[in-house]
């Protein structure tokens, strides 16, 4: 009897455990300590991740707002894509093909962080993930003054 409580006590405590986090570290972080081409293909892929994720939240609500969204998801995997191009040698449709399958990658990763920080404390965009939203707003805020 004792053994079987004991197991279920492990198992509880373990159970708790297995739900974490995709992302560990906001990208404004990331962003900080990582500098060069390979970092910022990677800053560009999850900002598409996350601009992917908040746009089709934002369509159910507001299409033109998700429309926006997917927009700026869609120039970032656009810039990845060049630079992925050049830094490995290979066309840009191979870049757009390999950046794009990480933008599904990543948005999937968001959207379970997201559903996990709903279950934490009542609110998706809460924690790396809205930190992440709210990094990649102001980046492509940045990038558009520039070009």
């Amino acid at each position: 009897m004792k053994k079987l409580l004991g197991i279920v006590v492990f198992s509880l405590l373990l159970s708790g455990n297995s739900y974490s986090l995709n992302f560990n570290q906001k990208l404004s972080d990331y962003y900080k300590s990582n500098t060069g081409i390979t970092s910022m293909i990677y800053i560009l892929n999850r900002c598409s991740g996350i601009l992917t994720y908040y746009s089709i939240m934002m369509f159910k609500e507001n299409a033109e707002f998700g429309l926006t969204y997917n927009l700026m998801s869609s120039e970032m995997v656009n810039l990845a894509s060049q630079l992925y191009s050049k830094h490995s040698n290979v066309s840009l449709n191979a870049a757009t093909d390999i950046n794009l399958k990480r933008m599904m990658q990543l948005d999937e990763y968001y959207r379970q962080d997201a559903k996990e920080m709903f279950l934490k404390n009542g609110a998706y965009l809460t924690g790396n993930v809205g930190a992440d939203l709210d990094f990649c707003e102001i980046l492509f805020k940045d990038l558009s003054k520039k070009q």
